[in-house]
C-alpha cells in the first residue's frame, strides 16, 4: 500500500494522487512535453482503482497540467494553465473563474434524431441520434442564459444526465466528454449576434418579451478537427462576462 495516500481521512482518493502528481510537475518531476507513468503504474504506485486513476488525470488535464496523446500516453502541458485560459474560453470557465458562482438546472436531456442545421454543423446524416441537453444557467443566483447543446451518440456511446451536475467543473461538457470518453477538444467555432428573446426563454429568464438577448452558438472540434458537438444559447446582455476569442492549440479544454 502506497504510504503516499492517506485513506483514514474524508479526502477522496482521486484529489489526492491528482496533488501528488500536481507536486511533482510543479517540483520538476516531470517537466514540459514528459511522459508521466502509465494509468497502469499509477494504480500499482498509489495501490488504487482504474476509475481513481482517471479521474485524477482527468481533473489535471482539465486544470490545463497534463494533456492527453492518442497511442502514446498522457504528457506534462507545453503551457501553464494561465496561458490557455485566454483560448477556447468557455462560458463555464469565464464564471467559474471569475468572482461569480455558476449554477445549472437540466430542463431537458434525451436522445433524438438530430435537427437540419445540427445535421448540417456535426457533418453527421440525417438519421443519425443525437443527446440533446437544454440548460438554464445561473450567475449569483439569477438565471442569465438558456442553452441547447447537441453530441452525436455514435461518438459519446452511454452518454447520460447523470453524468452532468448543478454545480462545480462538471458542469461543463467538455469536462464530461473527457473525463467519460478522453475526448479533447482542439479548436471551436463561434457566432454570437444580437436577436430578440423569444416568449418561452424570456419566461425562463425573466424577461419581457422582444427584449435583445445575445445568440451564441459554437461548434467545437476534436482531435481529428472533426466536428463533435454543437450548442446554441441566448444570454442576457447585461451579463459582465466577456467571450474570449478561440485560437487553436494541441489541447483546449474549456467548456
Amino acid at each position: 500500500m502506497s504510504e503516499e495516500l492517506k485513506r483514514d481521512i474524508p479526502i477522496p482518493l482521486y484529489y489526492q494522487v491528482s496533488q501528488i502528481i500536481r507536486r511533482e510537475i510543479e517540483t520538476g518531476k516531470y517537466g514540459p512535453g514528459d511522459y508521466i507513468p502509465t494509468e497502469m503504474e499509477l494504480q500499482e504506485r498509489f495501490n488504487v482503482s482504474r476509475a481513481t486513476v482517471r479521474q485524477a488525470l482527468a481533473d489535471l488535464v482539465y486544470q490545463g497540467l497534463l494533456e492527453r496523446r492518442r497511442s502514446k500516453g498522457t504528457m506534462v502541458a507545453p503551457m501553464r494553465v494561465e496561458e490557455t485560459m485566454q483560448d477556447l474560453a468557455s462560458f463555464t470557465n469565464q464564471v467559474m473563474h471569475s468572482s461569480h458562482t455558476l449554477v445549472t438546472r437540466i430542463l431537458d436531456f434525451k436522445q433524438m434524431l438530430a435537427p437540419e442545421p445540427v445535421v448540417e454543423q456535426l457533418n453527421i446524416g440525417p438519421e443519425d441520434l443525437v443527446v440533446m441537453m437544454e440548460r438554464l444557467r445561473f450567475v449569483d443566483n439569477e438565471p442569465v442564459a438558456v442553452e441547447k447543446w447537441y453530441a452525436p451518440v455514435k461518438y459519446f456511446p452511454g452518454l447520460n444526465r447523470k453524468f452532468f451536475k448543478e454545480t462545480g467543473v462538471e458542469q461543463s461538457t467538455y469536462y464530461v466528454m473527457m473525463k467519460h470518453y478522453g475526448t479533447q477538444i482542439c479548436r471551436a467555432q463561434d457566432s454570437i449576434s444580437a436577436v430578440a428573446v423569444s416568449e418561452r426563454d424570456a419566461r425562463l429568464l425573466g424577461l419581457e418579451t422582444e427584449v435583445p438577448v445575445l445568440l451564441r452558438t459554437r461548434v467545437s472540434y476534436g482531435a481529428d478537427d472533426l466536428p463533435v458537438t454543437y450548442a446554441s444559447g441566448v444570454y442576457i446582455i447585461r451579463l459582465n462576462i466577456t467571450f474570449e476569442s478561440n485560437r487553436c492549440r494541441t489541447f483546449e479544454l474549456k467548456d
